[in-house]
């Protein structure tokens, strides 16, 4: 037989009132791709200057001199920008992922990734995504 009266109270393991932590399909507390904080858009400044760092005392003659001191105005303008915040969120995360690229030596990975901002963001930064272009290529031919 059902018994007439409903039960006035939920025993602890009723699955209607459990409380499910670190569930697999909860978003992260966190999220790791999205550098917004500023000491990310500084890792970005130091690896940048860095790698122009790198090319200013390799190339000290000739037209790759020319070449190295047009990319550092350039990128010059990037860090600026950079400094003062001026970057979309977007910008911001490919700029990660382009100088984590470039500081691990995978240069294929960072000219995939200026792709990406010369196609959708040349009109707004076209001076220094060229310069990240040169910045690149220049980088790798220095740590040859």
């Amino acid at each position: 037989m059902i018994p007439d009266t409903p039960p006035t109270s939920f025993s602890s393991s009723d699955f209607r009132t459990a409380v499910i932590e670190n569930h697999w399909n909860d978003p992260p507390k966190k999220s790791t791709d999205h550098p917004d904080d500023t000491s990310n858009v500084q890792d970005i400044a130091n690896i940048i200057s860095t790698s122009l760092t790198q090319c200013k005392s390799a190339f000290t003659t000739g037209p790759q001199k020319r070449i190295v001191d047009d990319t550092t105005r350039r990128i010059e303008a990037l860090l600026k920008q950079l400094e003062n915040n001026e970057l979309s969120d977007e910008v911001v995360r490919l700029l990660h992922n382009l100088s984590q690229a470039l500081e691990s030596k995978e240069y294929a990975k960072a000219l995939t990734v200026q792709t990406k901002l010369m196609t959708t963001e040349y009109d707004k930064h076209g001076n220094w995504i060229t310069g990240l272009k040169r910045l690149i290529d220049l980088t790798e031919k220095a740590s040859a």
